[in-house]
């Protein structure tokens, strides 16, 4: 030992009042060995030099000394430093001074001698000593060094020797829920573990000690001081503790993966029972071959495990299957983001069927993209009911009716573009009510029916509904329950069918009827009656035959205009688009070709196109010939203006003669019965009327300064749905 420290100086302190030992030890020490001397006088000269500086490695002290004797100071040291080096020396034996210094644990005790080897031995002493405590000092730093590491360790470690345990760490005593290492029971093992796997643990860690059998990783329970059970792994191996043979056995909780494995298992469960496909793709191999699929997934598709494992998902692609939501999915894939998707999908029979296909990445702890899973579902019944709704939405959309339904709040739940531009409904029809929507005078007469409705009747009835810058229009209403799946009534679907045209050509045939049936009958009498007077007058034959010709004349003339009329309620007009400056200058030039003698003047822009309908040709040559015919003069002047509005065209006709008598004005204004004194003698303005009616225009009357009448015939610019259901005119007199 004194080789292996014979290279390091060691300091001694020499606390001696005698002067010639304190030189002495200064001089003959460091001859001897790698001594470093220092001197001091008295105890507490000592003290404060041991306390100053801790680079003492031996004490060699005089027994009598000045402040004290040498056995209080070493027992004073052996408080503060208790392994430290401590010689004492004596000038004389003395039993009660050696057993004093052995008590105290002296280093060494010596007798002082002036033989010639004294110094030898003192230097050898000394050397031995320091090397000893060096040693043990060592060994002792790298047992603590050891006992932190073992304590950091995550497991519980303990060393068995003779079935007991001679040390636990810090994370076994946690484990076992013991406060420190003196409450650790001789026989822990055989109390606290147990196994299916080993019968007696004790035995079983005796005979690892030895090396006749092993231990790694069996599973067992270990069973805490309060008695809680923590399932653990136990491994051992045998080991030397103390310069003795032992055991090493650590005990890891495994209570985390257990309940790893318990989730990764209800996992399983949970996936293979789900009610929709589920698929795992292994994103780091070429093709994101499938690596899982569950059974609703097999089921679903009709390929089983072994013909899809391996396979990407694409085998179920085919003819019909949309390039287009095929590309959504590998777009969504290449952005490593979730992506949803309906396609068109095969079964392994070649059946097709609608899938809702759901793929989302999977990342590992790194964020880097190992798997992709897929989610798929069979949504062929709501993809078929979604196009069936489809149609029927276009087939209510493009209805000429006009359908809506509310709830039984009355509460939009649609309404169809025909309903909704009648009345002037936004699109969004949610949160309006039908109050709001046909206004309170229209509500008031919906309500009754709507509540039978309510009450499980359908119901049918007639009327009129007016809106705001819109002529009355009537329609036949019929409501019918809306059913919720319950059976119940959950709102109510109506459908308008617009029945203006019809009834304003019954309206039309009727007074037609009864117009012709009274000028006719007028007529007639008047030509009976000069007949009669024919017969009577004798002389007077000329006379009387000229208003015989005329009435006769004046009949021909209404039957042309009721076969005009006839016509024009029996065809169907199309809307076209027509310059109607071309079409006055036209007329124009025809009424000037057949009466040279009038004149007409029109003033108009250059060129101004409405869609409309052909017929409006002939409204405005009968309003121009009107004018020319009925006039005084012998040189009629008419003039014809046409004005462009934002929304309509308005063609104006004055003329300079007699006027349009009230009573036609009225007639042709209000759609009045005929009777007697208030009917229309001519028809050229009824078919005009009827002509504007169907362009879903407006004719208005006014008196012409100072002389005749003026007639305006209001055309809407636009108007591409007119047909027979279009609104009727309305007839303004100023």
């Amino acid at each position: 030992m004194c080789a292996a420290v014979a290279k390091k100086q060691s300091d001694v302190l020499v606390v001696t009042a005698d002067e010639s030992f304190a030189n002495a030890c200064q001089k003959q020490l460091p001859s001897q060995a790698a001594l470093a001397v220092e001197t001091v006088s008295t105890v507490g000269a000592a003290i404060d030099r041991l306390v100053a500086e801790n680079g003492i490695d031996c004490i060699v002290s005089d027994h009598d000394l000045p402040d004290t004797d040498g056995i209080a100071f070493l027992e004073a040291v052996r408080s503060q430093a208790p392994t430290l080096p401590f010689v004492l020396f004596t000038s004389e034996g003395s039993e009660g001074i050696a057993s004093r210094a052995i008590t105290a644990d002296v280093t060494e005790y010596l007798i002082k001698d002036d033989h010639s080897g004294q110094w030898a031995q003192l230097a050898a002493l000394i050397t031995d000593a320091v090397a000893y405590r060096r040693a043990h000092a060592e060994f002792r730093e790298t047992d603590i060094h050891a006992t932190a590491l073992l304590d950091a360790a995550h497991d519980m470690i303990a060393v068995v020797r003779d079935r007991e345990v001679a040390f636990i760490n810090e994370t076994g005593l946690e484990l076992m829920g013991l406060p420190d290492r003196s409450a650790v029971p001789d026989r822990l093992l055989s109390q606290a573990l147990s196994s299916r796997e080993v019968d007696d643990f004790e035995e079983r860690l005796e005979a690892v000690r030895d090396g006749s059998q092993s231990l790694d990783r069996v599973a067992g329970t270990l069973t805490q001081t309060d008695g809680t059970t923590v399932p653990v792994a136990v491994t051992a191996t045998h080991f030397g503790w103390a310069d003795e043979p032992a055991t090493v056995l650590v005990v890891r909780d495994v209570s985390d993966r257990e309940q790893r494995e318990q989730d990764l298992e209800l996992k399983d469960r949970v996936l293979s029972a789900a009610p929709i496909g589920i698929t795992i793709a292994d994103a780091t191999e070429p093709d994101n071959p499938l690596i899982y699929a569950n059974d609703a997934f097999q089921a679903l598709t009709g390929y089983n495990e072994g013909q899809i494992l391996g396979y990407n998902c694409r085998v179920l692609q085919g003819p019909n299957t949309d390039p287009a939501r095929v590309a959504q999915i590998r777009a969504g894939i290449e952005r490593e983001q979730p992506v949803t998707v309906e396609l068109r999908n095969y079964r392994a029979d070649g059946s097709q069927f609608w899938n809702r296909v759901t793929v989302a990445p999977v990342e590992n702890d790194a964020g880097e993209v190992t798997h992709y899973v897929g989610f798929q579902q069979d949504v062929t019944e709501l993809q078929e009911r979604t196009e069936q709704l489809a149609h029927y939405k276009r087939a209510i959309d493009g209805a000429n009716e006009r359908i809506a339904a509310v709830d039984t709040n009355y509460e939009y739940i649609f309404a169809n573009p025909a309903y909704r531009e009648f009345h002037g409904i936004e699109d969004d029809v949610r949160e309006v009510t039908l109050r709001e929507g046909i206004g309170q005078e229209a509500f008031a007469i919906a309500r009754p029916y709507v509540e039978r409705v309510f009450a499980g009747e359908s119901v049918q009835y007639r009327t009129t509904r007016d809106v705001p810058d819109k002529p009355t229009r009537t329609f036949n209403v019929r409501y019918h329950p809306l059913a919720d799946p319950s059976g119940g009534v959950a709102g109510v679907v109506a459908t308008l069918q617009d029945l203006t045209a019809q009834v304003e050509r019954e309206k039309q045939l009727t007074t037609l009827d009864r117009l012709l049936r009274h000028n006719i009958r007028n007529e007639l009498n008047t030509i009976l009656g000069r007949a009669s007077m024919i017969k009577e007058a004798g002389d007077t034959i000329e006379q009387q035959a000229e208003p015989i010709e005329r009435a006769a004349e004046r009949i021909l003339e209404q039957a042309e205009k009721e076969r005009e009329i006839i016509k024009l309620l029996r065809a169907v007009s199309t809307p076209q688009s027509i310059d109607l400056v071309t079409i006055v200058e036209t007329v124009r030039d025809t009424l000037e070709t057949a009466y040279p003698e009038a004149t007409v003047a029109v003033e108009t822009p250059e060129s101004v196109t409405v869609q409309t309908i052909a017929e409006i040709e002939q409204a405005i040559e009968e309003v121009i010939e009107n004018a020319i015919v009925h006039t005084e003069s012998e040189t009629p002047k008419v003039t014809v203006t046409v004005e462009r509005g934002p929304e309509t065209v308005e063609v104006t006709v004055a003329d300079r003669g007699p006027g349009i008598p009230a009573e036609e004005r009225q007639v042709i204004r209000d759609d009045s019965p005929v009777e007697p004194l208030r009917h229309s003698a001519g028809m050229g303005l009824w078919l005009v009327k009827r002509i504007c009616t169907r362009a879903g225009g407006t004719v208005r009357f006014a008196e012409n300064d100072p002389r005749g009448s003026v007639v305006t015939l209001v055309i809407p610019r636009r108007n591409p749905s007119i047909d027979e259901t279009q609104v009727g005119t309305t007839i303004e007199s100023n």
